[in-house]
């Protein structure tokens, strides 16, 4: 008996840069090519038949059902995967791609789902099962101008769907521009169907899909309103309440969203990606240890992949987030826990590297903290200031002044009014004997302060302290008081017969009610020059609060 044969089918246009890529994929694995071009003017045709594809032409109508469904006819073999330009099989995929090859049934009785890894430099991967291995029937076809489906006609056809452990990658748009005129283009398609008399559940839900791509959040809504008030059988109800959920958020409707997300768990109550956003929107209200709980339900339930995307690494996420609550509910041995647990996943290394680094420096691990921090920055493909802010705080602890400034400075060269950074580089600096580059620190932070910057050229390190007594006096306006407590000891290394830094460092002692050091730091101001009625008041003001 004859074995089944696999074609490729695929709808093209101006595809020259990325049409060669998957067909080097493919050409070794399926029995033959079909490509219905829809208008190329570039060397899309000409690449296609290098590759020993068949080519059909047909003019573009805004329908991709009718695209595709000709690229069916056209095709010969008894099944058939459907494919996109800026689609890729990996070599591994492509082997097991062969394996189902093997075993296709003659009977052209089944149809096959494969995953879908969407890929995007600049959006996080999503991850689905779609159908993509079809039998060659006639009653095979798509539906649907825009978000094309074949699932219905399999249905009809009683033909079962089996999934397959085959992935696709779909890189896709990597420009958000590009992704919303995607978008405005299928919702123009979509409501000319809806004018046509078309208005099905699925028909309001694409084009809420449409919407969402186009960051019209309310639009969005209104259509899944629809979609659930005219819904039956349609498979996309688990993935609406993520949808809906995710509008609500960007609107800042805290409690609409904690309400959607509610009702959602309440319906798929084994739905991890639900109980992922229950966690989300209660950590954006406040409601911590609520979230806490969520995420903790969401790990305890299986993964689940359906028809809609997901991210891969969604078991990460969600320990990254549980760590993050459990930080807000002060659990913080439980944190360090979560975050060494997330880390044999084996995803969002740098990410997790980060957070377990900040939750052993907050445990008081200053080596270990320093161990994970440094590894998530040589990971970090860009300046990640949360985390270089971590790395420079623990090599001042260490008294490791250059590494400390190499830090600040790289903050620095990103964001030149960096408050961290400039405080902290006046420090270092002086600490190195770098006055250039303190002093143009020192004039950068007065600018960003909105302090005057003096004329004149400083002839003494006094009149440095001065100056950054001032910044102090500004920071502590801003309630930055680490910042300035900072500043006007970079102010005491510079002249430590500062009267005003050594009141300022009082102050903070007292209010951190350690009275010795405080009577100290007096005692130092009175020997510097300090009004001795400043120091009567300091004072007074201490015993009252003893007092109360």
């Amino acid at each position: 008996m004859k074995k089944p044969t696999l074609g490729a089918v695929m709808i093209v246009k101006n595809e020259e840069r990325n049409l060669g890529n998957i067909l080097s994929d493919i050409r070794d694995v399926v029995d033959e090519i079909c490509i219905v071009d829809t208008g190329s003017s570039d060397g899309t045709v000409s690449l296609a038949e290098a590759f020993g594809a068949r080519i059909e032409h047909l003019p573009w109508s805004n329908d991709f059902s009718l695209a595709r469904n000709h690229s069916l006819a056209c095709a010969e073999s008894d099944y058939l995967i459907w494919l996109d330009a800026d689609d890729r099989i990996d070599e591994q995929d492509q082997e097991a791609l062969r394996a189902i090859k093997a075993r296709l049934r003659p009977g052209k009785d089944r149809a096959y789902m494969l995953k879908i890894l969407s890929r995007s430099e600049d959006m996080s991967d999503t991850v689905s099962f779609q159908t993509r291995i079809v039998p060659n029937r006639d009653s095979v076809r798509f539906e649907g101008r825009v978000h094309e489906q074949i699932l219905p006609s399999l249905k009809r056809s009683g033909i079962p769907v089996e999934s397959l452990d085959i992935t696709i990658r779909h890189t896709g748009y990597h420009d958000h521009t590009a992704r919303v005129a995607k978008a405005r283009r299928n919702l123009a398609i979509l409501t000319e169907e809806l004018r046509e008399g078309k208005g099905t559940a699925s028909q309001h839900f694409f084009m809420a899909m449409a919407c969402i791509g186009m960051e019209d959040y309310q639009q969005c809504l209104e259509h899944l309103t629809h979609a659930r008030q005219k819904r039956t059988d349609e498979d996309w109800l688990h993935f609406s309440y993520s949808i809906s959920t995710e509008c609500l958020l960007r609107l800042e409707w805290i409690e609409d969203a904690l309400a959607e997300i509610t009702k959602g768990t309440g319906i798929f109550r084994d739905s991890p990606l639900l109980h992922y956003y229950h966690g989300l929107v209660c950590m954006r209200s406040g409601r911590f240890a609520e979230g806490a709980a969520a995420f903790e339900k969401a790990l305890a339930l299986p993964l689940r992949m359906d028809s809609y995307p997901i991210p891969p690494d969604l078991g990460t996420s969600i320990l990254l987030q549980y760590g993050k609550a459990l930080e807000k509910t002060g659990r913080p041995g439980e944190v360090v826990d979560v975050y060494q647990r997330a880390l044999k996943d084996g995803t969002r290394q740098q990410a997790l590297h980060s957070a377990l680094g900040i939750a052993l420096l907050q445990n008081g691990r200053i080596d270990d903290a320093l161990l994970h921090l440094d590894k998530a920055r040589k990971m970090s493909p860009t300046i990640d200031t949360a985390l270089w802010e971590s790395l420079a705080q623990i090599y001042l602890f260490q008294q490791n002044q250059g590494q400390a400034h190499a830090l600040y400075l790289d903050l620095l060269r990103v964001d030149p009014g960096h408050l961290h950074a400039l405080v902290g580089v006046t420090g270092t600096s002086v600490a190195l004997d770098d006055i250039p580059t303190f002093l143009e620190a020192l004039e950068k932070l007065l600018v960003a302060l909105g302090l005057p910057v003096p004329d004149a050229e400083l002839e003494s390190l006094a009149e440095c302290a001065d100056l950054c007594m001032r910044g102090v006096a500004r920071l502590r306006d801003k309630k930055e008081k680490a910042l300035a407590h900072r500043l006007a000891e970079t102010a005491l290394k510079l002249d430590p017969s500062c009267a005003d830094a050594h009141l300022f460092v009082a102050d903070l002692f007292a209010e951190e009610g350690d009275t010795a050091r405080m009577a100290a730091s007096l005692e130092m101001a009175l020997k510097c020059g300090a009004d001795r009625s400043e120091i009567v008041k300091r004072i007074d003001r201490a015993k009252r609060t003893e007092n109360l």
